[in-house]
């Protein structure tokens, strides 16, 4: 990794938030154009110029509807750029720019670290109610996980205790993982960190829960204290608002780099 140009991202990136750039386009639209394989690529337009990466690269996508979506945050900025709220923009820009120089190997461990210590699959046993809450909201996304990819990943009430999946289900996780395409994996890294947890990422990726449910699933032991002891309201809103973005985008990234069709016309064989 190039430590230098790292740098002059993050300084471009923050002074671009400091100093609100001002919108300084009318129409945001899609061209469509086919690569040297034939394959469809879509980039989107500001006015007549081609959106490029913070990298300098020309953004090509191969996702219709993705495009469709950034197209939408670019259109809907106001007179100054929030630059910091358009995330599937920022997904897209790290996925083709990828300056981190990352890999399938190097995001699926990443992702995988996860696993062993997920606050999901510790319950506390010391407070009863706090358990009662766990049984209700995290039994059931561990039983999704395990339903689906056929293994047997445990809870555990010992923060010790490494063992609560064993090296058979994480080499299915892991190939679960890896049966993403590049820009998918950014995307399901992002959600996976964004919250801290590879179980509660999981299912709202895979649609089990929302956006919504899943950040309630993984600030419940905040929110149970809150119960008991108050809660600076505004405070915890709006990290509730930001995990919300961070997640749905990240969510959305992964879905539209999966699956490409906007919609399926279905013929009607009824005869009158």
């Amino acid at each position: 990794m190039n430590l230098g140009i790292t740098i002059r991202r993050f300084v471009a990136s923050n002074a671009s938030a400091l100093s609100k750039p001002k919108r300084f386009y009318k129409e945001v639209s899609i061209v469509n154009e086919s690569d040297e394989k034939g394959n469809q690529i879509h980039k989107i337009l500001l006015d007549h110029r081609t959106l490029k990466t913070q990298g300098g690269k020309i953004l090509k996508l191969d996702s219709y509807p993705l495009a469709l979506a950034i197209a939408e945050e670019w259109a809907s900025q106001n007179e100054f750029l929030r630059l910091g709220q358009m995330r599937l923009t920022g997904l897209a820009f790290t996925a083709q720019d990828n300056p981190l120089e990352q890999t399938t190997e190097s995001i699926t461990q990443k992702v995988l670290d996860y696993v062993d210590g997920d606050t999901v699959l510790f319950f506390n046993n010391e407070s009863e109610k706090l358990e009662r809450y766990q049984e209700e909201n995290w039994r059931p996304l561990i039983n999704n996980l395990n339903n689906d990819l056929n293994i047997q990943v445990r809870p555990s009430q010992n923060i010790l205790d490494c063992d609560v999946a064993s090296e058979q289900d994480k080499e299915k996780i892991e190939r679960w993982i890896k049966s993403h395409n590049f820009p998918a994996l950014i995307g399901l890294q992002y959600a996976t960190e964004s919250i801290k947890s590879f179980v509660v990422a999981y299912n709202a990726i895979r649609h089990h829960i929302d956006a919504e449910q899943a950040v309630d699933a993984t600030t419940l032991e905040q929110r149970t204290q809150a119960e008991t002891w108050g809660t600076v309201e505004w405070s915890h809103g709006l990290e509730r608002e930001e995990l919300i973005s961070r997640l749905s985008a990240a969510c959305l990234f992964v879905y539209f780099n999966s699956n490409n069709l906007t919609s399926k016309v279905i013929e009607n064989s009824a005869r009158a």
